[in-house]
């Protein structure tokens, strides 16, 4: 799967949308297939297993199920749409929500706990109240590999039809 379907990047001429996250739509499609395993193993074990260990392993699937469905409804869905004609940035996940102009927008590398990822944010307040708009990167030579085509794909085409000056690698 390359880049722009990872990202589901589109470019019409007079917006750009991608979503962050869609590329995790598959991971959880297994994960989901994982858990629906889960019920009958769980449900043949409830006489095998004493009470305390079936509720603690119900409680878990319980959890399970509401950090994945938090995921599919929440995470997954985001799509980030930069008009042209109205020089705006819009973040829709069940609504549209303008977030801001094409002049206040700045980007910069988030560092989190041995990863980082990229994230654009208002000029003024970039550290407050900031998105996300790749997958986390390690640093690894794979990581390194998915990260230049993330760049040369995806955010260079972006501050190209937003007029942002670059400084590309050569």
């Amino acid at each position: 799967m390359n880049t722009k379907d990872r990202y589901k990047f589109e470019d019409n001429g007079s917006e750009i949308s991608f979503m962050p996250d869609y590329n995790f739509l598959h991971t959880l499609k297994w994960w989901l297939g994982a858990d629906i395993l889960a019920v009958p193993v769980l449900y043949y074990f409830r006489n095998i297993l004493s009470e305390n260990a079936f509720t603690i392993a119900s409680v878990i699937w319980v959890i399970y199920m509401v950090y994945f469905l938090w995921d599919l409804i929440f995470k997954v869905p985001v799509k980030y749409i930069f008009d042209k004609r109205e020089r705006s940035i819009y973040r829709k996940r069940f609504l549209t929500k303008k977030i801001m102009n094409f002049d206040e927008m700045t980007y910069f590398i988030n560092d989190e706990s041995g990863g980082y990822y990229y994230v654009i944010g208002k000029k003024r307040n970039q550290f407050v109240k900031n998105y996300r708009i790749s997958s986390y990167f390690s640093g690894s030579k794979s990581s390194r590999i998915k990260e230049d085509e993330f760049l040369k794909n995806i955010l260079y085409p972006v501050l190209d039809g937003l007029d942002i000056p670059i400084n590309r690698p050569q």
